[in-house]
């Protein structure tokens, strides 16, 4: 019997149209994203831009969104009559000193959350969860009494104490390692090793992608914090880069270019770190921010 292709026509239209509906919405996804993304990134422009005018062109009346003459001034002045480069500094030693500290204290009580059974572990857990859901700003007054009884106001190590204790970190790295199989601990009790050492020789290193997130969550949560480096440090001096720029209005007037300045120069190393670990950003949430 011969082919006849009449019959495949109406299904090929089907497959057609498909295709045709399928194109369609693949191109108006990317243009929603295209166009989510200039959003997202146009006050970054907008920052930079306004930190190459004068302070005349940013106070006219008229309008312009790129300045007819672009200069350095506001960050050669914000690095000559401020303490920016300091207060770079104190922000990169609260932040490498906190995500640190996270590390170290909440690597060990994820592990046991997630694989040693104990009396009361989801209780406890959630617990922790809670600390989430608490308002810094409740916290601030007992934090502030319990530092200054130890001496530590004014000091950058009463900055990074407080983030110590990381809910968040907690939680992702608990995710990924109960997922780990438990036959690989069962192996190693059996060969004599101890939880010290399935901790540090078989968890870490298979958790590594959650605790990169964590490490990246907690350093650019310690740079970024404003309120109680704020409260707990007093000298110029000793400020954090947030606090410093904030303080631009008060030492250099109200000049918005050189405020913009400094936020561009606070924003570059947080730019910088997410293009160096962006890789690990986007491994670790998928392996274990997203799970369970």
């Amino acid at each position: 019997m011969p082919f006849s292709g009449k019959g495949r026509k109406p299904e090929m239209r089907k497959i057609s149209s498909y295709h045709r509906r399928k194109t369609i919405r693949t191109g108006l996804l990317c243009i929603l994203d295209i166009l989510i993304i200039l959003i997202w990134l146009f006050p970054l422009a907008w920052l930079f831009i306004t930190s190459l005018k004068l302070e005349q062109d940013v106070v006219s009346r008229s309008f312009s969104f790129w300045p007819e003459h672009p200069t350095w001034y506001n960050y050669t002045k914000a690095f000559t009559s401020t303490y920016i480069l300091k207060w770079l500094l104190n922000s990169l030693f609260v932040s490498v000193l906190t995500t640190i500290l996270t590390i170290l204290v909440d690597t060990p009580i994820a592990y046991a959350f997630a694989k040693i059974r104990f009396k009361g572990r989801n209780v406890l857990f959630w617990i922790v969860m809670a600390g989430m859901m608490v308002p810094f700003q409740v916290l601030i007054v007992p934090l502030y009494l319990q530092f200054n009884s130890y001496g530590l106001i004014n000091s950058l190590v009463a900055a990074v104490l407080p983030r110590v204790a990381f809910p968040i970190g907690i939680f992702i790295m608990k995710q990924f390692f109960q997922d780990i199989p438990d036959a690989l601990e069962e192996a190693a009790f059996i060969d004599g090793a101890n939880r010290w050492t399935i901790f540090r020789k078989i968890i870490l290193p298979l958790g590594k992608a959650s605790i990169t997130t964590v490490v990246i969550l907690s350093f650019i949560n310690a740079w970024n914090d404003f309120l109680w480096p704020l409260i707990v440090i007093n000298d110029n001096i000793k400020y954090t880069i947030t606090v410093g720029v904030a303080n631009f209005q008060g030492t250099q007037g109200t000049q918005y270019s050189l405020i913009m300045a400094g936020a561009a120069i606070a924003s570059l190393p947080q730019i910088i770190f997410f293009l160096i670990f962006r890789k690990q950003i986007i491994e670790g949430i998928a392996m274990s921010g997203i799970k369970g």
